[in-house]
C-alpha cells in the first residue's frame, strides 16, 4: 500500500506590489479604527468581507462601529480615482438610507453579521430602542473624491484623507472629548447622541453669572458686546469648538489660524491639575453664537439686542453691568480664540490622571470672556476680527510660527493678491486638469508645492491693477464694479467670489488644452514612480506666464482653439528648464505655438 504524499503545497509567493498594497490596506483600516476607538466607538467583530443581499442589492461590509446609539457603516478604498466605486456603492447606500430602522433590523437578523447581533443583545438592546439608534455611512478614501461624486451620494459622510489626518491628531490628544466635534462632522446633533436622545427637553440651557462690558468700555466696534462669566470645564468643552488650519470645515467659511493641540502641553497641564488640583486662573477668549445666548438684567428680564448689536431697552447699557447669562446646552456654539489648551486639559481621557480630572471637570470653573457679534455682521468680518485678536494675543509668543502668522495675515487681508491666489489654487485642485495635483495639507507627499506658485505665478496674473497691468486677468474682467475690490477696507465678498470664479475658468481653460496635448503618462508629478511626469512648480508657473502673454497680446481663446495651436506640444522639452526659468519656459511656449 502506497502512502499518499501528505506534504502541503508551498504557498504562492506574493509580489512586492501585492504586499505593499495589503500593507496599505491594513494601515488605512488601523488608522480609522484607532481614531474611532479614541472617540469611544467599538469595532464589531466578524463583519469584514461578508457578502450580503439587502433589498435585492448585493454588497460587502467592510466594517461596523458602534458608540452609544450611533452605528457607523464604514467603507474603505485605496482606488486612485474612486468615482466608479462610489457609483456602484451608492445604489446600495440609497437602499440603506431609505429606512434606517429597516436596515438596523436587517443587521440584527442577518446570520452572516452575527457579531452585530451579539453586540446589540449585550450592549444596545436594554439601553436604546431601535428608533433611538442613529445610522451613518462613513466612506473612507485614501485619495480625493471630487464633488460631482459626492453630490450623487447624498447622505454619505466622506471621511476624506485630510479629514482623517485632522481627527487622527485631535483624537490622539483629547480622546473621547472629540466626540462633540465628530458628531458635528457626521451631521448628528449632540442632543441625539447617547443618553441625550432620551432627554425630553431638547432645548436645554444653563445659567451663569457674569458681567457685560459694552463697547463704550472696550473701544471695540459698535455692537460688539463683551461678556465675562465662569463656567465649569465640562460644560465649556461640551459647547466649544476650535477652528484649525487643517480642519474639516470648508476653508472659505472658517479661520485658518488655530494650531493643532500640542500633546506634551496638554499632558503637562493634566499632570498639574491632578497633582495640584487647582484651576487655571487665566481667562479663556472666545466668540459666542448670538442666537444661542440670552442676557438677563438684575430683575431676570431679558436684555433684548437688535440686529446692530444695540440694546433695545430705553435704559441703554453703557457701563459694566452684572448679568445672568443663559447659554444653550449645544455643541459647537462657543469658538475658542485663545485658551484651547487650558480648556481641553480637562478632556475625557484614558491616562493616569483621568480619575482625578473627571471629578475636577465638573466642579472647577474657568473664566471665559466671550465676544457677541451683532447679528448683521458679515461672516468674513467676524473672521477678520477673530484673526486680528488672535494675532494681538500671540504676537509676542516665540512658538507662533511665521507660517502661522502668514495665514493670519491672509485672513486679515482677504483682498490681497496672495490671499486671492491661494483661493484660486485651492479651487483649481478641486476639479479639472489639476484636480488633486496640488499640495494643500502638510501631510501630503508627491504633490505640487504651492508657495512659489502663489507668489511668482498667480500673484502677477491676478493682481488688482487694470491700469498698469495689461497682462492680468483683472484687466480683461468686464465687471463695472471691479474697482471696488481695490478699496482699502473693501467688504465686497460676493464680488471677490465672482472674480475668483472668473480667474479659475480662464486658468483652467489653458491647462485643459495643455493636458490634452501631451501623453497621458506625462500628466503626473515628477517622481521616482513617475519619471515621465512633467507637473512641477516650474511647469505650472511657466503655463501661467503663457496665459499672461496671451492676455497682453489679446490672444485669449477657448480650450479647443488652444489645443489646435498646441498640437505639437508633446515634443516640447519641459524638463530642460530649471526651477527659476519658468518665465523663459512661458515665453518659449508662447513664441513657438502662439506667436
Amino acid at each position: 500500500m502506497t502512502r499518499k504524499n501528505s506534504k502541503k503545497k508551498p504557498r504562492k509567493k506574493l509580489s512586492a506590489e501585492v504586499k505593499a498594497q495589503r500593507k496599505e490596506q491594513r494601515d488605512q483600516r488601523n488608522e480609522i479604527t484607532t481614531i474611532l476607538k479614541n472617540i469611544g466607538f467599538q469595532r464589531i467583530a466578524n463583519v469584514d468581507g461578508k457578502e450580503i443581499v439587502y433589498k435585492d442589492r448585493t454588497s460587502e461590509m467592510d466594517d461596523i462601529f458602534v458608540c452609544e446609539n450611533v452605528i457607523l457603516i464604514t467603507e474603505y478604498t485605496l482606488k486612485l480615482k474612486p468615482g466608479d466605486h462610489i457609483k456602484n456603492k451608492t445604489l446600495f447606500y440609497n437602499k440603506v438610507l431609505e429606512s434606517e430602522r429597516d436596515f438596523i433590523e436587517f443587521l440584527i437578523e442577518e446570520p452572516k453579521l452575527s457579531g452585530f447581533k451579539k453586540y446589540y443583545d449585550e450592549v444596545i438592546k436594554d439601553k436604546f430602542s431601535i428608533n433611538e439608534l442613529k445610522l451613518r455611512i462613513l466612506y473612507c478614501s485614501k485619495h480625493s473624491v471630487v464633488d460631482e461624486h459626492k453630490i450623487n451620494a447624498p447622505g454619505v459622510i466622506f471621511f476624506d484623507y485630510h479629514i482623517v489626518q485632522y481627527f487622527k491628531s485631535l483624537t490622539k490628544v483629547i480622546k473621547k472629548s472629540s466626540k462633540h466635534e465628530f458628531c458635528d462632522f457626521i451631521n448628528l446633533p449632540f442632543a441625539e447622541f447617547g443618553d441625550n436622545i432620551q432627554n425630553s427637553d431638547q432645548e436645554q440651557t444653563n445659567k451663569y453669572l457674569g458681567h457685560i462690558l459694552p463697547e463704550e468700555k472696550s473701544s471695540f466696534k459698535n455692537g460688539y458686546k463683551i461678556v465675562s462669566f465662569y463656567i465649569d470645564a465640562d460644560s465649556l468643552i461640551r459647547r466649544s469648538f476650535v477652528l484649525r488650519q487643517e480642519g474639516w470645515r470648508e476653508k472659505q467659511n472658517i479661520g485658518y489660524y488655530q494650531r493643532m493641540f500640542e500633546g506634551k502641553k496638554i499632558t503637562g497641564m493634566r499632570k498639574y491639575l491632578s497633582e495640584r488640583g487647582r484651576v487655571f486662573i487665566n481667562n479663556i477668549i472666545s466668540t459666542i453664537s448670538e442666537d444661542k445666548i440670552k442676557l438677563l438684567d438684575d430683575e431676570g428680564q431679558e436684555l433684548e439686542i437688535n440686529e446692530d448689536g444695540q440694546f433695545i431697552s430705553s435704559n441703554s447699557k453703557t457701563k459694566v453691568t452684572p448679568t445672568q447669562i443663559i447659554i444653550n446646552d449645544e455643541s459647537n456654539i462657543i469658538g475658542l480664540i485663545d485658551g484651547q489648551h487650558r480648556t481641553y486639559a480637562y478632556h475625557e481621557g484614558d491616562d493616569q490622571y483621568e480619575n482625578t480630572i473627571k471629578r475636577l471637570r465638573k466642579i472647577q470653573n474657568l473664566l471665559v470672556t466671550g465676544i457677541i457679534f451683532p447679528k448683521k455682521e458679515k461672516k468674513e468680518n467676524r473672521l477678520k476680527f477673530e484673526a486680528n485678536l488672535f494675532l494681538e494675543i500671540n504676537s509676542n509668543q516665540t512658538n507662533v510660527r511665521s507660517q502661522l502668522k502668514q495665514e493670519i495675515e491672509l485672513m486679515i487681508s482677504p483682498f490681497s493678491s496672495i490671499a486671492i491666489g491661494k483661493r484660486i489654487l485651492s479651487k483649481l485642485n478641486e476639479n479639472g486638469p489639476l484636480e488633486a495635483c496640488i499640495e494643500l495639507y502638510s501631510f501630503e507627499k508627491g504633490k505640487i508645492k504651492t508657495a512659489s506658485i502663489v507668489s511668482f505665478g498667480l500673484r502677477p496674473l491676478i493682481k488688482l491693477d487694470a491700469e498698469k497691468s495689461t497682462d492680468s486677468i483683472f484687466y480683461i474682467w468686464n465687471n463695472e464694479n471691479k474697482n471696488k475690490l481695490k478699496d482699502k477696507d473693501s467688504d465686497e465678498y460676493e464680488l471677490l467670489e465672482e472674480y475668483i470664479g472668473f480667474s479659475v475658468t480662464k486658468i483652467r481653460d489653458i491647462f485643459i488644452a495643455i493636458k490634452d496635448s501631451v501623453d497621458k503618462d506625462k500628466w503626473n508629478t515628477y517622481s521616482a514612480k513617475s519619471p515621465n511626469g512633467i507637473l512641477s512648480v516650474t511647469f505650472v508657473n511657466g503655463i501661467l506666464n503663457v496665459l499672461r502673454l496671451l492676455i497682453e497680446n489679446n490672444k485669449l481663446n477657448t480650450p479647443e482653439n488652444y489645443k489646435t495651436k498646441l498640437s505639437e506640444l508633446d515634443k516640447f522639452p519641459f524638463k530642460s528648464y530649471k526651477s527659476s526659468q519658468y518665465r523663459k519656459m512661458g515665453q518659449d511656449i508662447y513664441d513657438k505655438y502662439f506667436n
